[in-house]
C-alpha cells in the first residue's frame, strides 16, 4: 500500500480536472489565437478556464494570466515589477520564501537591487509589522508567502496592502501553497500580484497563473507575441489551463469541507504521533498554520534515514530541503527559525491534501511510529559501534 503525503510537492489530479484536460485533448482543438471556428472554440476554453481560476480568489477573469507554473509566475511578479519600477531599486521579502522566489531575488541583488529579507519568530511567522516597518520611498516591491511551503505558517497579510502602495510599493503574495486550501480573497488582501500553482490543488503539473490587478503594468520576461494581455508571450497550455479551471472550481465548491476533514485528520495525526514517539517535537505554529501542513522533528534520527525507511515502508513524505551534489542540506527555513543543523536535518514535512483519506492517517501513524522505532535503535547502535571503534 502506498500513503502519499506529499501535497506540499504536488497533490494527486483530481478527476474533475483529469477528466478536463482529457476531453480538451481529444478534441485537438485549434490556437486560442486563431480566427476560425476550431481557435474560437479553444478561445472560449480557455477564457472559461481563466474564469474558473479567478473565481478560486476572487478575481477578475481578465486579471489572470497564465504562466508555466509557480516558479514562472514567481519570476514574472518579480522581474516584472523591477522592470517597471525606474528608480526604485528595493525589495522587501522574508529569509523563508520558495526558492522560485529567493533565486530570482538573490539575481536582482547581484544587479545592485537592494534586499530587506525579515527573519520569522520561532514558529515561522512572519510579523507583518516588521515588513511595514522595512518600507521606504525606494521600495518597489514587497514579495512575500501567503502559506509556507515548509511549516505552513499563514502570514496575515490584510494589514500589508494599503502601506505598500502608501510607500508606492507593489505588494505580492506567493499563494501556490494557499489557494484551494483557505480562503483567499485578492480584494480584501489589496495585494497587486498573487502567484498560483495548480498541482498544489489537485491541477496537472506545468501550469500556474499569476493574478495581476487591474491597472498594474509588468515587463514582459518572454517576448514574442500579444497573449495573456502583452504579459506572456507564447501559444497558451490550453490542456493545462482547462484542466487547471476545473481544479480551481472543484477546489473552491469543495474548501470549506476539506478544510474541516483535513484539519480533523492532521489533529489524529498529530495525537497519534506525540503518543507514540517521546520527544517529537511541532515546527510551526499550532494555530495559524494550513492545517494540511505537518513539520515535525524527530528525536535520535536523521531525516534522511526516516524518508528512506519510510518510502520502503510505502509512506511518501517530504523533508523540506534542497538536494545538492548528493548531499542533504539543512532547511533554510527551520534555521530561520531558530532550529539548529541537527535538529533541522532531523525534521520532515508531513503534508495532507484532497485524496487523504482517516485509513491512510491511522496506517501511517503506525508505520511512522514504527520507523522511527527502528531507524533510532539503528541510529543509536551506529553510533556505539563507531565509539567502540
Amino acid at each position: 500500500m502506498s500513503i502519499y503525503l506529499d501535497h506540499n510537492a504536488g497533490s494527486p489530479v483530481r478527476p474533475q480536472a483529469a477528466q478536463a484536460g482529457a476531453r480538451m485533448l481529444l478534441r485537438a482543438e485549434g490556437n486560442p489565437a486563431s480566427v476560425h471556428r476550431s481557435g474560437q472554440h479553444a478561445r472560449r476554453a480557455l477564457e472559461e478556464a481563466r474564469v474558473q481560476v479567478a473565481a478560486l480568489i476572487g478575481a477578475h477573469p481578465r486579471e489572470i494570466v497564465f504562466t508555466s507554473g509557480g516558479t514562472e509566475a514567481n519570476n514574472l511578479a518579480i522581474f516584472g515589477a523591477l522592470g517597471r519600477a525606474e528608480t526604485r531599486c528595493r525589495v522587501v521579502t522574508s529569509s523563508i520564501e520558495h526558492s522560485s522566489i529567493l533565486a530570482p531575488l538573490a539575481e536582482l541583488e547581484r544587479r545592485g537591487v537592494k534586499v530587506m529579507r525579515i527573519a520569522p519568530d520561532r514558529d515561522g511567522v512572519v510579523s507583518p509589522d516588521d515588513v511595514i516597518a522595512a518600507l521606504d520611498d525606494a521600495t518597489a516591491l514587497v514579495t512575500v508567502g501567503l502559506v509556507n511551503s515548509e511549516v505552513g505558517a499563514i502570514l496575515d497579510a490584510k494589514p500589508l496592502g494599503k502601506p505598500a502602495h502608501r510607500a508606492g510599493a507593489k505588494l505580492h503574495l506567493d499563494a501556490a501553497q494557499a489557494a484551494g486550501r483557505i480562503p483567499i480573497d485578492v480584494a480584501r488582501l489589496r495585494c497587486d500580484l498573487m502567484t498560483l500553482s495548480a498541482h498544489k490543488f489537485g491541477g496537472p503539473s506545468g501550469i500556474g497563473a499569476l493574478y495581476v490587478r487591474d491597472g498594474v503594468e509588468l515587463a514582459a520576461q518572454i517576448l514574442g507575441g500579444p497573449q495573456e494581455g502583452a504579459m506572456r508571450a507564447g501559444t497558451q497550455n490550453l490542456v493545462g489551463a482547462v484542466a487547471m479551471g476545473a481544479a480551481a472550481e472543484a477546489a473552491r465548491i469543495a474548501i470549506d469541507s476539506e478544510r474541516e476533514r483535513i484539519s480533523a485528520l492532521g489533529a489524529m495525526l498529530l495525537a497519534r504521533l506525540f503518543d507514540a514517539i517521546p520527544g517529537l517535537r511541532l515546527n510551526g505554529p499550532a494555530d495559524a498554520r494550513a492545517a494540511n501542513t505537518i513539520n515535525l522533528t524527530f528525536p535520535r534520527v536523521l531525516g534522511e534515514s526516516m524518508l528512506i525507511a519510510l518510502d520502503l515502508e510505502g509512506v511518501e513524505v517530504s523533508m523540506g530541503s534542497a538536494c545538492a551534489a548528493g548531499a542533504v542540506e539543512a532547511s533554510h527555513v527551520l534555521l530561520a527559525m531558530g532550529r539548529s543543523a541537527v535538529e533541522a536535518r532531523s525534521s520532515l514535512r508531513i503534508s495532507l491534501g484532497w485524496s487523504t483519506t482517516e485509513g491512510e492517517i491511522v496506517a501511517a501513524s503506525e508505520i511512522i511510529a514504527r520507523v522511527w522505532r527502528r531507524v533510532a535503535a539503528a541510529e543509536r547502535a551506529a553510533v556505539s559501534a563507531e565509539a567502540i571503534r
